[in-house]
């Protein structure tokens, strides 16, 4: 790994941006504000009738569907453009998402939620390669701490309201999901340029195989994102589950919030947090070995996540929320520059799409896990995403270059 950079001032780097880039941080900023079916889908599902057990194999319909679509996503971005990839993935998962809503049967509820999972596969990768195609190495940190902010502002946003409305209309959770996906896909096709297209020429699929599967430090970034990404979406399937079971409520001004409310203030709690001070850490970050940064990052996921063990009232969800956002603002994005630092050129939509690829084995592998292991013992769960933690954290500093 390269020695850490001296940090410009960070105005300065997000006024240097070019203006595309924007254009991308307010679309990714729409398309997750309106994530409202994601996090509350197990809510919903047992809601209709069904169990637990079905509900988990919808949410893994997902993650295997992303699987697909973060394989072939990474070579549609090289191939055809990262435009063109975007606006196809979108439109596309818009439409899957109502299907989710109109279907009745489980297997149909199944096959609906993986073609949302194959679209929003296709177009994340493309949109991480439109971003290093357009910033700088120097700069890359900072701006995918920004699209981050996008992100998880939009996420935290839309979780809110998503609390609201699995509550009042499920018909409008599903609609402004589709809907603000869609309108992602528009900004794409309107504002955004293509970016690096045709570079499969220069890189064939066996040349591709051959780069990524020789790339060491590569292969261990992303066993520590596995591990990382296991623990990260329990928060879109156990951490519901757990703040209900434990039955924790709060009174504000005399608002009684119950525990569906509770959650969506946690999740809002962690886009708040990033929100405010992602930006100003890289400016921290920076200054010290990447390495140890992102294992400090990984280790207070772990750790963090597993304080839910003793998270029996608001203030201690808090708590467990404050220290795993502080460990996902300082990881992910020095993450996600180190891939895009490793890639070469031609390879860079499908070395962002092999690691999205660590993220869509979690969304499969993650809720089925740790519905299993919350059902045996909820101890259980923290103790293993504290165990997940440390290995994340030790992958990374196991190796000089990683």
């Amino acid at each position: 790994m390269n020695a850490p950079i001296r940090p410009a001032a960070l105005l300065s780097d997000l006024r240097s941006l070019p203006r595309a880039f924007w254009i991308l941080f307010g679309g990714i900023f729409i398309n997750r504000f309106g994530t409202f079916v994601w996090p509350f889908l197990t809510i919903y599902l047992t809601r209709r009738g069904h169990s637990l057990a079905e509900a988990s194999l919808a949410v893994a319909g997902f993650g295997a569907g992303a699987m697909l679509g973060g394989i072939f996503g990474g070579w549609l971005a090289d191939h055809f453009g990262r435009k063109n990839t975007i606006v196809l993935g979108t439109f596309g998962a818009a439409i899957s998402v109502m299907a989710i809503y109109s279907a009745v049967s489980l297997p149909a509820i199944i096959v609906a939620t993986a073609f949302v999972g194959i679209f929003s596969g296709t177009y994340h990768p493309a949109a991480s390669a439109l971003l290093a195609d357009l910033v700088p190495d120097g700069q890359r940190v900072r701006s995918f701490a920004a699209v981050r902010l996008a992100a998880k502002a939009g996420y935290a946003l839309g979780t809110a309201t998503g609390g609201v409305l699995v509550n009042y209309s499920a018909f409008w959770l599903f609609a402004g999901d589709a809907l603000t996906t869609a309108l992602y896909g528009v900004v794409a096709l309107l504002w955004l340029p293509h970016g690096l297209r045709g570079q499969t020429t220069h890189a064939p699929l066996i040349t591709a195989l051959r780069t990524v599967a020789g790339d060491r430090a590569f292969h261990i970034l992303w066993i520590a994102t596995l591990c990382s990404a296991l623990v990260v979406v329990q928060t879109a399937s156990t951490l519901s589950l757990h703040i209900i079971h434990t039955g924790v409520t709060a009174s504000f001004f005399g608002l009684r919030l119950v525990p569906e409310n509770i959650y969506g203030l946690c999740m809002g709690l962690n886009g708040l947090l990033i929100v405010l001070f992602e930006l100003p850490l890289t400016s921290w970050t920076l200054r010290f070995d990447p390495r140890r940064v992102m294992a400090l990052g990984f280790l207070c996921q772990g750790l963090g996540f597993a304080l839910n063990g003793l998270s029996g009232s608001l203030t201690m969800l808090c708590v467990m929320m404050t220290i795993f956002t502080f460990g996902e603002m300082i990881s992910a994005p020095t993450a996600n520059a180190l891939v895009a630092r490793l890639a070469p050129e031609a390879l860079r939509g499908r070395y962002m799409g092999a690691l999205g690829l660590s993220w869509n084995v979690a969304g499969i592998a993650g809720p089925l896990i740790g519905f299993q292991l919350f059902a045996l013992h909820p101890a259980a769960l923290w103790v293993a995403s504290a165990l997940l933690g440390i290995v994340a954290a030790w992958c990374i500093l196991r190796r000089r270059q990683a």
